[in-house]
């Protein structure tokens, strides 16, 4: 188990991020992740040389979050959070299941009923989509980048970072999903039958395949790194 001491950056942003949607606060503005990062983990997020009578960093150090949220930076990249709005953010359904099973490891209660909505809800999307209609009906080569796009979650106009996020957080979802169905705690079905791994084999092989056709629409999309908070 880790202390808090051990924790990486990315880590301490997640659960603050975890805490402040459990208040209520979702969407949360990015001065919210400011405060409480900073209110959880002051030694990481402080403005240096202001310690109040206790020692601790006695303000928060916004350049130090806004540094963590921006550009390729891993909490985004790793498909955790995403932007909602200008300066706005929440946690994506991948997100919310790792700091819950995060917090589980450390020994906490966090109720867990099967998958959490967040994830049910993107995986009826990705079942419902165009890309996955297509694909089932052996019209691969019918599906346009549009389609990718929506299968991704995503625009032919995002950024590096949104299609980097989107993509390693649909990742994650089908692993969760995986591991519901080896657990036998699949909680919705599509359709008229539950989901099962030759589903989610089928969504993971889409996927690849969809990568491997726009690798050049894709690489346009990498190159645009320039991004606001």
């Amino acid at each position: 188990m880790k202390s808090k001491e051990t924790l990486s950056i990315t880590e301490k942003l997640l659960l603050a991020a975890y805490e402040l949607e459990k208040s209520g606060r979702r969407p949360f503005s990015a001065e919210d992740l400011v405060v409480s990062a900073w209110q959880k983990f002051p030694d990481a997020f402080g403005l240096a040389g202001y310690r109040n009578d206790a020692g601790s960093l006695a303000y928060p150090d916004s350049n130090r979050v806004f540094a963590e949220i921006m550009g390729s930076k891993p909490i985004r990249k790793r498909g955790f959070l995403k932007k909602v709005g200008t300066k706005m953010y929440q946690l994506t359904g991948a997100g919310s299941a790792h700091a819950r099973n995060f917090l589980t490891d450390r020994g906490q209660q966090v109720q867990k009923a099967g998958l959490p909505r967040d994830i049910e809800e993107e995986l009826k999307r990705l079942f419902t989509s165009k890309s996955v209609g297509k694909f089932k009906n052996n019209r691969f080569e019918d599906i346009t980048f549009y389609d990718a796009c929506s299968f991704w979650g995503i625009s032919p106009r995002s950024s590096a970072i949104e299609l980097e996020g989107r993509i390693a957080h649909l990742e994650k979802v089908i692993e969760l999903a995986q591991k519901a169905v080896n657990e036998k705690i699949v909680t919705f079905e599509h359709g008229s039958q539950a989901f099962g791994d030759s589903d989610l084999d089928l969504l993971l092989r889409l996927h690849k395949e969809l990568l491997r056709k726009f690798d050049e629409e894709i690489k346009v999309i990498q190159r645009r790194t320039d991004e606001r908070v």
